[in-house]
């Protein structure tokens, strides 16, 4: 599978098994020492809920992600305004062109939603303003940077269920 079928199946995967989440019961850590214990929690508590054995490889596959928990230190973004903070991630053309994709890859779309259950609105906004449609990557392992802040204690609820 290539890395970037894998990443998409995590995605979709975590996106349609976070539908059922109701509580985050794995313990959360705020440093690298209980992250394999975590994981090892986490991954019981997603195959109950019917994940399955790609989803659970990519999750074990993963490491804490240091450089994650520093820049997710330093985000400065959450004091704006939500106006604020939509002009500044330029949400306008965020919408324009997620809307462009919508159209355009109706197909890919709806083959994720009859899959994952996951309709196209909420991919199209996390892609777009996470990646601006692919257009920055970063520098950082996106599975591990996804479990580490799922781990992390800070606010693990909100990328559980991401």
């Amino acid at each position: 599978m290539t890395t970037r079928r894998a990443l998409v199946s995590f995605v979709c995967i975590a996106i349609s098994a976070s539908l059922n989440f109701t509580a985050h019961a794995a313990t959360c850590g705020n440093g690298p020492g209980g992250f394999e214990a975590w994981k090892q929690q986490f991954s019981a508590e997603a195959r109950a809920k019917g994940v399955g054995g790609a989803g659970i490889s990519a999750l074990m596959g993963t490491s804490y992600a240091s450089a994650t928990i520093a820049a997710d230190r330093s985000l400065h973004s959450f004091s704006l305004s939500l106006d604020a903070f939509l002009a500044k991630r330029g949400a306008a053309a965020i919408v324009s062109r997620g809307r462009q994709l919508r159209r355009s890859q109706a197909a890919m779309f709806s083959s994720i939603e009859q899959r994952y259950g996951v309709p196209p609105g909420p991919l199209i906004a996390i892609w777009g303003m996470e990646t601006g449609f692919g257009s920055q990557r970063g520098n950082q392992n996106m599975l591990s940077s996804i479990a580490t802040l799922a781990y992390d204690c800070r606010r693990p609820e909100y990328f559980t269920d991401q």
